[in-house]
């Protein structure tokens, strides 16, 4: 996990995310109460003087506990970032939302969110006033970025005080602890595969390490072709599929499953991915009786409503797999015009733990595959972000994309491999730039047969909520 902390430490200083508000632009200021307009922002101050702004969901009475949502920033930012680019209404529209400073203070009026016992103490203090402030139920953390980071780093500290946490865009810091207790609170990553700030693959393998450990209550949103900005739409989902995996009531996880499966419209950056399978899939499974958390009783309507979108999913994933079959010849996974990472990449993650495609990729042998690629690949990838002689990066990345072919797009890969070409590089190699031709190829075409499958899906209607 040691390049978890050197990759973050080297995009630290960065302004990450969307800046907030000007002053003129600030909240009302109003004390926690129930008699407010629901979904509309107020800010307060907090006993130990931190600033938040807050909102109450329809209905909310005051007596009535709801569940609470806590946004954390990122560097460079303060606690108004957070309903700014979490709308009320759309981003955990049936909680109370709360967005908070960082405990420590940053660079002019910004704050930070440290990975420091002091930082986690105020964090929970903060927690513990808000639920004598407002009717709680469960408390949830949301994490951007630095926030992200800290959110699985606070649920290591104090892993009673909530009910689930999703780090987007960040990962794990190597110092987070992982004490028995939080094995209990399911850790959402969400990440975009595009982001050119905190690399992408800092969240799966922060998955894969609290994997490694025992940790069965975690899960991996990959984003594709996404950046570094926040998303409200795929952030609630993450949510609500750590409220699925925790909820004591088979009613609530059936309900955060079909959530999970509803068709998004694009969100307010025009984007649009496919649903949630995997994480639905983990939810529906415990209504199966199996899993980390199984119910033991669920109710005959429930669990015949959940078999039913087994099987669709199922069967959503047995296309995947028989279309992708047709492309991988006798000689397995090599780099040829057949090939379809486009399709291959994102089904690894956005449909783990589907069963017939757990069973496709076991065939296939993929995860041994792919850690044999890491390692052919890793000279490639040190010269690609160290090495300056231009040159010198062209020729051993493109001699080693036959052998080291299976891996995500770095934020800017194709423009810098294209001026190789345009700039005519010399190259050795039996393939040269005829590698690129494929892997591009490959790329571009399993992005299409797979978008042309998952758009076919047609979930459960949306649900008012």
């Amino acid at each position: 996990m040691s390049s978890v902390r050197l990759l973050w430490l080297s995009a630290v200083v960065l302004l990450l995310g969307v800046a907030p508000a000007r002053a003129a632009d600030d909240p009302e200021r109003k004390a926690p109460t129930a008699e407010v307009k629901p979904l509309t922002v107020h800010q307060w101050t907090s006993k130990n003087e931190l600033r938040f702004t807050w909102v109450v969901p329809e209905g909310y009475d005051g007596k009535t506990p709801r569940n609470l949502t806590v946004i954390l920033h990122g560097t460079g930012l303060d606690y108004r970032w957070g309903h700014w680019n979490n709308k009320p209404g759309v981003f955990r529209p049936a909680d109370i939302v709360v967005s908070v400073d960082g405990p420590s203070p940053g660079q002019g009026e910004t704050r930070l969110f440290l990975g420091e016992p002091k930082d986690a103490a105020a964090i929970k203090a903060f927690l513990a006033e808000l639920r004598a402030s407002f009717a709680v139920d469960r408390i949830f953390l949301y994490g951007h970025s630095q926030g992200g980071f800290f959110v699985v780093y606070y649920a290591g500290e104090f892993p009673e005080t909530v009910a689930g946490v999703v780090a987007h865009a960040s990962g794990a810091w190597n110092w987070s602890k992982m004490p028995p207790a939080l094995k209990k609170v399911p850790i959402a990553f969400v990440h975009g595969s595009s982001d050119p700030v905190v690399p992408y693959g800092q969240s799966p393998g922060s998955r894969d390490a609290y994997v490694e450990k025992g940790f069965e209550l975690v899960s991996l949103r990959r984003m594709a072709f996404y950046n570094h900005w926040p998303n409200a739409i795929r952030n609630t989902e993450a949510l609500d599929w750590c409220q699925g995996m925790g909820t004591s009531s088979p009613e609530e996880a059936l309900a955060c499953a079909l959530r999970l499966l509803t068709k998004k419209p694009a969100d307010e950056y025009q984007w649009v991915t496919t649903v949630a399978f995997s994480q639905a899939r983990d939810v529906l499974r415990r209504l199966e009786g199996k899993g980390p958390a199984p119910f033991k009783d669920v109710p005959a309507g429930v669990a015949s409503e959940a078999k039913k979108w087994i099987t669709a999913i199922e069967a959503q994933g047995k296309e995947h797999v028989e279309a992708l079959k047709k492309t991988i010849g006798k000689k397995g996974l090599v780099l040829d015009d057949k090939l379809q990472l486009g399709h291959l990449m994102p089904l690894r993650e956005d449909f783990r733990g589907v069963e017939c495609v757990e069973a496709f990729f076991k065939e296939l042998g993929w995860d041994k595959k792919v850690e044999a690629q890491d390692k052919a690949g890793a000279d490639m990838w040190k010269a690609y972000w160290q090495e300056k002689d231009e040159p010198a990066v062209a020729k051993l990345v493109i001699e080693s994309l036959p052998k080291a072919f299976v891996f995500e797009q770095p934020d800017g890969f194709r423009a810098r491999a294209e001026k190789w070409r345009t700039d005519k590089l010399p190259l050795g190699g039996k393939l040269g730039y005829e590698a690129l031709e494929l892997w591009t190829k490959s790329w571009d075409e399993g992005s299409k047969a797979y978008e042309s499958l998952w758009k076919k899906w047609d979930g459960p209607k949306p649900e008012k909520r």
